[in-house]
């Protein structure tokens, strides 16, 4: 049986749970991990430049979902 999908790399809960991340976690966490960086004395450069990286692609993974999702792309799934 054949059935008709929408073209998108990220199913809607991952996409969601992923958003919710990027909107509200990230910027809060980087501001504390500086913050702590400079009440304690330590260089953050590094964990602060990982998660901005890791933000970047994940961000990237959204905007590519979301325009498959919006462009309203099928394609025919062989179901068993």
């Amino acid at each position: 049986m054949k059935k008709k999908r929408k073209r998108f790399i990220l199913e809607n809960k991952l996409y969601t749970a992923l958003k919710w991340i990027l909107a509200t976690a990230v910027a809060p966490t980087i501001a504390l991990i500086t913050d702590l960086g400079e009440i304690y004395n330590f260089d953050t450069t590094t964990i602060v430049k990982t998660i901005a990286v890791i933000a970047t692609f994940l961000g990237a993974l959204i905007g590519y979902s979301n325009y498959n999702y919006k462009k309203g792309e099928w394609f025919d799934d062989n179901i068993n």
